[in-house]
């Protein structure tokens, strides 16, 4: 209690230097909590365009060695495009599906990246291929501008509302419902073109970057881009039985049987025989064809608060079938598009590192100055009995009381600031609005912010006073008296 009561009348006997100390502590401390409140939102912000407008909770594709995301290789090609493996045996994997526990609804995609021409415009884009009655009940947070999503099962296909104003700047008019569109990729040395119609224009909710080139087409039309056909989804190893090529097949043993027959000359392959043989595509055409359930992703909504569970279940259900899927969290599927977002608030965050570093250098500072204008009042009390112990908790108590009071102060002002903006901060920045996951920036005040500053002040109170205790408590009473 005496320790208390006389680091209380240092603070009020030294008032200029305890204001000015204190005001400092309290104005970072606000600009800290301002900051932070915005950064609660913006992550939440983020996590929200993210998963109600791209890709669910929880995404599951084609177990891979290569990393991919909805929007492709995380590790591009430079002169080729790399075609997002399909989920082997889907067919046999959607009846389980739909007895997820945890999983609220479900959506198979098929994505690809390609470039959308019409008339002089073309402007690479990210396509996927959906199912409007299922994808929208993941994906829910797109409103439709114009056009009936229904449309798009039937050869349409949905420009984002960034987009079409791109492409109508740039024509110089207006893009009407039925006009054709062309989507193109060149993949695997070919150049692939297909054509679709303009069915209508969707926008996102939450609005970031990566949505503005965002496109939503009949799910034939994607996989003729990116050859899912019935001949490569069977060279890719999917069966249709178990999903995966048995590890016993060995192809010498398909010979094991052979023997030479001899023919006669009435039976010998004719030209006419082999034209007519060849004449017979059915069983090419049929490889070629478009396989009609194959998919680069299945989107799953989980109920509220199970996101882990839904993971877990998901986890399960592959080991236990073997399905050869890889299950991912929303952050995952988003791939590097989310991962920049999160950079560019890791470089903020930096700086704020920086700022409470300052913060505690200016305390020790004063503190220190305190210590050696102080130093015959040290020496006096050490002479008069005071041990080292007495002394260094007197300079921590002031330390301590300073920050943690300023500190209050500080943060009381920040939520009075972030009250005032709780209308919103409206954006008008591109990379702001993806930074931030929105154009409307609301702080968000939080019990876990607050307890959260209120530890941080009281880390830098204790950083601050460590050297200035040292030095206090190696004044000796010999060398005050000898000034004397």
């Amino acid at each position: 209690m005496l320790i208390l009561k006389l680091a209380l009348r240092n603070l009020r006997r030294n008032t200029r230097k305890t204001l000015l100390l204190g005001t400092l502590i309290a104005v970072g401390m606000a600009f800290l909590f301002f900051a932070n409140a915005i950064f609660a939102s913006a992550n939440k912000g983020v996590e929200d365009s993210f998963v109600s407008s791209l890709t669910g909770d929880v995404v599951m594709g084609a177990a891979t060695e290569s990393s991919f995301s909805l929007f492709g290789n995380e590790i591009p090609v430079v002169d080729d495009y790399e075609v997002i493996p399909s989920i082997m045996g889907y067919s046999e994997i959607e009846p389980m599906l739909g007895s997820l526990q945890y999983a609220e609804s479900y959506s198979p995609v098929v994505s690809a990246a390609a470039a959308v021409e019409i008339g002089d415009f073309r402007s690479a884009a990210a396509v996927f291929g959906i199912v409007p009655e299922s994808y929208f009940n993941v994906c829910s947070a797109i409103e439709i501008v114009k056009g009936d999503p229904s449309d798009i099962s039937n050869g349409g296909i949905f420009l984002c509302q960034p987009l079409l104003r791109k492409i109508e700047r740039k024509l110089n008019r207006k893009i009407a419902i039925g006009e054709d569109l062309k989507l193109s990729l060149y993949s695997n040395g070919s150049f692939k073109i297909r054509k679709g119609v303009f069915a209508g224009c969707h926008r996102y909710v939450n609005r970031v970057a990566p949505f503005d080139a965002i496109v939503l087409a009949d799910p034939s039309i994607v996989r003729g881009l990116i050859d899912y056909t019935a001949g490569n989804i069977i060279d890719s190893g999917d069966t249709g039985d178990s999903g995966a090529v048995s590890d016993d097949f060995d192809m010498d043993d398909l010979f094991d049987d052979a023997s030479d027959v001899v023919e006669e000359d009435s039976n010998a392959l004719s030209l006419d025989f082999i034209e007519a043989l060849l004449a017979d595509t059915a069983e090419r055409d049929a490889m070629s064809a478009e396989a009609s359930n194959a998919w680069s992703y299945v989107l799953f909504r989980a109920a509220d608060g199970e996101r882990g569970q839904l993971m877990k279940e998901l986890r399960n259900l592959d080991a236990e079938n073997k399905l050869s899927v890889n299950v991912r969290s929303w952050r995952q599927g988003a791939g590097l598009s989310a991962q920049m977002v999160f950079a560019l608030q890791a470089a903020f965050n930096v700086g704020i590192v920086f700022i409470i570093i300052g913060a505690v250098l200016v305390i020790m500072n004063a503190l220190m100055i305190s210590v050696l204008e102080r130093s015959y009042e040290i020496g006096t009390m050490r002479g008069i009995g005071a041990g080292k112990p007495f002394i260094s908790a007197l300079f921590i108590a002031e330390s301590m009381l300073l920050t943690m009071v300023a500190a209050v102060v500080g943060i009381i002002l920040g939520i009075i600031i972030s009250m005032a903006f709780s209308g919103g901060i409206e954006l008008h920045n591109t990379l702001l609005i993806t930074m931030f996951g929105g154009d409307m920036l609301v702080p968000a005040v939080t019990l876990k912010n607050i307890l959260l500053h209120l530890g941080g002040a009281a880390i830098i109170g204790a950083l601050s006073w460590i050297y200035p205790v040292s030095v206090a408590v190696k004044i000796q009473p010999v060398a005050i008296m000898g000034r004397l």
